[in-house]
């Protein structure tokens, strides 16, 4: 029983202490390339950090409801090419994955017009290189 107890606690310490990381940015990146909303795909980058960090460099109101549990981190994962996430068109996305079970969380499409649904903008997410990565 002292035993079973010891191993209880040290599960509950590591799920509420450890940084959570089981998904290597390869496996995110395959994560990605997995998606069928996105075709003819022509770059693809990962970036590791925590669930704090990507809210305040992406700025996304609202999100504290998807954030993982703990200290769990998120890979974030941007694809450029020709994406089709709510019927329209974009150039880019970033998917949010949770660093530990490899779940989507989240993404966030690229701008496109309004009225036509056809992308606008460059072809990379122009606040890329604001993300930091503890990878």
């Amino acid at each position: 029983m002292r035993r079973l107890l010891v191993v209880l606690t040290g599960s509950l310490a590591l799920l509420a202490c450890g940084q959570g990381v089981w998904l290597s940015r390869q496996d995110a990146i395959h994560q990605a390339a997995a998606e069928k909303a996105v075709t003819d795909v022509t770059r693809r980058e990962a970036k590791l950090m925590t669930w704090d960090e990507f809210v305040k460099t992406s700025q996304v109101q609202g999100a504290d409801q998807y954030a993982p549990p703990g200290k769990q981190r998120v890979w974030l994962v941007a694809v450029s090419g020709d994406v089709q996430l709510r019927g329209a068109h974009e150039h880019w996305v970033i998917f949010v994955y949770n660093a530990v079970t490899g779940a989507v969380i989240g993404d966030i499409p690229g701008p496109f017009d309004q009225n036509t649904g056809e992308a606008v903008g460059d072809g990379w997410p122009p606040n890329w290189s604001s993300f930091p990565d503890r990878g």
